[in-house]
């Protein structure tokens, strides 16, 4: 599916420029096989774009919690690069870009990693164990339920996705 979305508040955005120092990747885990793709292609500023989505999912609720963890691979199909600045779910209070580090203490944490690079060298994946959404303040979803959001880029703007709820990831071909 391709959505065509020309928006001049995305011009002023995309003039605005990268980040001196973004943030550094970490190293993303391998995906599994078989799952649609949603492509997403955007023109701006004369310059093409093409985002590829897909696998996006969120695990339920835990008992109690108002924060829950979603994932996606983004893959670039036209351009050079662009970035993903920020996520936002429909119904969440804020939705932050996460990674896991090892402290000094050999503690693994997680913490808020920022913008994040999609390029032609491999998709950007957000999976169990790396990089992933931390949604905040969202009312309780359920196995089986689909979650409305976007994904805003500094090139393609505005990307719509959907999230599939369930408990374990979905697969991904196997060429992807």
């Amino acid at each position: 599916m391709r959505y065509y979305l020309a928006f001049f508040p995305v011009l002023a955005l995309a003039a605005c420029g990268a980040p001196e120092n973004p943030p550094a990747d970490p190293p993303p885990s391998s995906p599994q096989s078989g799952m649609a793709a949603m492509e997403n292609t955007v023109s701006v500023a004369g310059q093409q774009t093409a985002i590829d989505v897909r696998a996006a999912w969120m695990r339920p609720h835990p008992a109690g919690r108002d924060v829950t963890a979603a994932y996606i691979v983004v893959a670039l199909t036209e351009g050079a690069e662009d970035l993903l600045q920020a996520v936002q779910i429909e119904g969440a209070d804020r939705v932050e870009l996460h990674g896991h580090f090892m402290t000094e203490d050999g503690v693994m944490q997680m913490r808020e990693i920022g913008p994040q690079r999609v390029g032609d060298d491999g998709p950007l994946v957000f999976t169990p164990g790396g990089r992933h959404l931390m949604v905040f303040g969202l009312p309780a979803v359920t196995e089986g339920a689909t979650v409305s959001g976007t994904l805003i880029f500094q090139n393609a703007g505005v990307v719509p996705v959907s999230f599939d709820v369930r408990s374990m990831p979905p697969g991904l071909p196997a060429d992807y």
